[in-house]
């Protein structure tokens, strides 16, 4: 019997890896998308400076960059931005400050006060199935609908956010959509 024959029987395994271009133009990817979704749930009304819009970027940017993860960061990241909306709107007299303060690390109230809702979030996924599903595929919708350009997905995620009776996440795709095509 030769050595060979002795050898435990080896799978290989092919794995295709991103390269650093294509890494970095995910990441810009989805900042621009997140950037829209932000834009549209906190400021929509508001004409930002272009460094304002700059720093939200950066700001974002270096969130999706700091995961493992970026599209996991990036469905977190439209999640705490969602339930900032929902307090927003739940709370009248309450608003976001410009985005160079609403990212601002030190701004308990900003997005870094989103991070508590959001553990909070995940720890009721695991005990009720399904929870608040609508906000949990809201940036999948976004980020689908805008890479087909499809009027049968857009409108399947239309009528998914009607089945779900969530009025103001169908109102907010409807904007975000537009936003994205006209700006």
């Amino acid at each position: 019997m030769t050595q060979h024959a002795l050898l435990p029987q080896q799978t290989f395994y092919l794995r295709i890896e991103k390269g650093i271009n294509e890494y970095y133009a995910e990441i810009e990817q989805l900042t621009n998308t997140a950037w829209y979704i932000v834009y549209t749930a906190l400021w929509n009304a508001e004409q930002l400076s272009f460094k304002e819009k700059q720093i939200a970027a950066n700001a974002i940017r270096e969130f999706l960059q700091q995961s493992n993860n970026h599209r996991k960061a990036f469905n977190e990241f439209v999640q705490r931005v969602l339930m900032a909306r929902q307090y927003i709107n739940c709370h009248p007299g309450t608003y976001a400050l410009i985005p160079s303060r609403w990212f601002d690390p030190s701004n308990k109230k900003g997005f870094v006060g989103t991070a508590k809702w959001f553990q909070s979030l995940e720890e009721m996924r695991e005990s009720i199935l399904d929870y608040k599903e609508p906000l949990k595929v809201f940036s999948a919708a976004i980020v689908e609908t805008i890479d087909a350009f499809s009027p049968m997905l857009f409108h399947e995620w239309r009528n998914y956010f009607i089945a779900k009776r969530s009025q103001g996440l169908l109102n907010l795709y409807l904007s975000v959509i537009a936003n994205v095509k006209m700006i």
